[in-house]
């Protein structure tokens, strides 16, 4: 079953997020230990309208357990999704600039931001079955294009999207990894 995320159940949501942040190949965040990171990514979740906040999260549940996550959300919302982010980064002493990319989305079309399968329900379908979820999640958005960024060296991913229906856009660099910008039109 593919859902929003309910708020008693944001927890099941730390370790992909952790591991998320922890990936981004930000100087900054590599150079933090566990618990700091944990603690800044909590804060940042406790609002809704965090990148990974809430607001914008689905769960894939199988065999009662967290299959998978995505996140996502219109692209006109990127300049305020890492607010929730910076600030609980600056309540520590660090600028926010120490985290800024290059813009990752558009306005026009609904972002996706992350999809991740949990290891042991990889090969099994639920990342073609989270996809598919996408359009509907878009439309009913309003939205008539979605866009996500998928890194040039991760060719099983590439792959699916492709089978779904996306086409590569352009490339970006989205912290020290080269992407592709795909979007598909519904």
């Amino acid at each position: 079953m593919i859902r929003k995320v309910r708020q008693e159940e944001i927890h099941h949501l730390y370790p992909f997020v952790y591991n998320i942040l922890s990936n981004l190949g930000l100087p900054l965040l590599e150079e933090m230990d566990e618990d700091e990171l944990t603690q800044i990514m909590i804060e940042a979740m406790e609002s809704p309208q965090y990148r990974y906040g809430i607001e914008h999260a689905w769960l894939c549940v199988q065999e009662n357990q967290v299959a998978g996550v995505l996140f996502g959300y219109p692209g006109e919302y990127i300049s305020l999704v890492d607010g929730p982010l910076k600030v609980a980064l600056s309540e520590r002493g660090y600028t926010s600039s120490e985290i800024i990319q290059n813009p990752e989305t558009h306005s026009g079309e609904w972002y996706l931001d992350k999809l991740m399968i949990a290891p042991t329900f990889r090969n099994k379908g639920i990342g073609h079955r989270m996809l598919q979820i996408i359009d509907n999640i878009a439309k009913e958005a309003g939205y008539t294009t979605i866009g996500l960024n998928c890194p040039v060296d991760n060719k099983i991913a590439y792959h699916l999207y492709k089978k779904v229906g996306f086409a590569e856009h352009t490339k970006i660099l989205l912290g020290d990894q080269a992407h592709f910008h795909m979007t598909k039109e519904l």
